[in-house]
């Protein structure tokens, strides 16, 4: 029941905010219309003054003072307070120019208080608007850009630049660094056996197996076609080898629903930085013969290369003609 009580002061102060709301009604919606508003009233106060004078509100029974004074305060104080207003209703618009040279420069454009109901507030969230959805597109251009649209792996641009960020980190931390490729073996039967839908389905289960067996960390691509790679950060060879020989048993495991019950094998290529690689293309290019090593071999298996076997292998020309190497290839077995 108290609360239903009105108090002579309260009543006093609910019923002069209800006139104050009164008379802000009598103007525009937005803080800057109101502004604007005041700004024209009071650029009127000196032809105000003046026509008071010429009415003789201000004769000689009343103050009396003389008609230049009056119009110079009219002026001086109606041109003054136009001016703050004119001011302060510009300041949305200043720190809007100021929040977009921000973005220009820095690339963020900070949270901004706008007010939805006059034209700057409405120019600026139209703006932010716009940004926001470019980012967006950019972004997606960007994911679309590094990202294989058949697995959702990263592709082999996205892979590139993962190598080559790992490899500097390596060599500076002094980690091993391994790479592993990996190839579907007779890929090629596959799509022209069941077909290409049969073949892009086999792709997609190959890719979620292999990145199930990953860590966190750990990079998985799609380089194109039926070969993949896995970037290894602070991995010895040994272990590459034993997590190698991990994924080739799953692949060799996996049910395939699209092949009618048959199944598939991989062929596996790995290796470890050197010193001496001066660039992740030449970590990738020895995964590579690593794992041609392996479908030379027999497929379904693994090879590994390392830096030394580069410099060793002194092959031929007559033997260069048909892929073959004076190097026995490393192949890995398991014990």
């Amino acid at each position: 029941m108290l609360d239903s009580v009105e108090t002579p002061v309260a009543s006093s102060r609910l019923s002069g905010t209800r006139a104050a709301s009164r008379w802000v009604r009598l103007l525009p919606g937005s803080r800057l219309a109101r502004l604007m508003g005041a700004a024209a009233i009071l650029s009127l106060a000196p032809a105000a003054a003046a026509a008071a004078l010429g009415a003789g509100l201000f004769g000689p029974s009343r103050l009396a003072p003389t008609s230049a004074t009056i119009v110079a305060v009219a002026n001086i104080l109606g041109t003054g307070i136009a001016a703050l207003c004119i001011r302060a209703s510009l300041r949305p618009l200043r720190r809007s120019v100021k929040a977009l040279r921000d973005y220009a420069r820095y690339g963020r454009l900070p949270d901004l208080r706008i007010d939805p109901r006059d034209d700057i507030g409405r120019l600026m969230s139209e703006i932010r608007q716009i940004i926001v959805d470019s980012e967006q597109a950019h972004a997606e251009l960007l994911r679309d850009a590094e990202t294989d649209p058949l697995t959702a792996l990263a592709n082999r641009r996205k892979f590139l630049w993962h190598g080559a960020q790992d490899l500097r980190e390596a060599r500076r931390r002094g980690e091993p660094l391994a790479v592993i490729l990996l190839d579907i073996d007779r890929f090629k039967a596959v799509n022209d056996s069941f077909g290409h839908a049969a073949g892009d389905a086999v792709l997609r289960l190959v890719a979620g197996a292999v990145a199930r067996g990953l860590r966190d960390g750990d990079a998985l691509a799609r380089l194109g076609g039926e070969e993949f790679a896995i970037l290894l950060p602070r991995t010895p060879l040994p272990d590459a080898l034993r997590l190698a020989e991990t994924l080739r048993a799953t692949i060799a495991a996996l049910p395939m629903p699209a092949l009618d019950g048959a199944t598939v094998t991989a062929s596996f290529g790995v290796t470890v930085h050197d010193q001496s690689d001066g660039h992740f293309e030449v970590l990738l290019e020895r995964a590579d013969r690593a794992l041609y090593d392996a479908k030379r071999a027999g497929r379904d298996r693994i090879a590994y290369r390392l830096a030394i076997d580069e410099a060793d292998d002194m092959t031929p020309p007559e033997l260069a003609q048909t892929g073959e190497t004076a190097r026995p290839a490393r192949v890995w077995l398991v014990d």
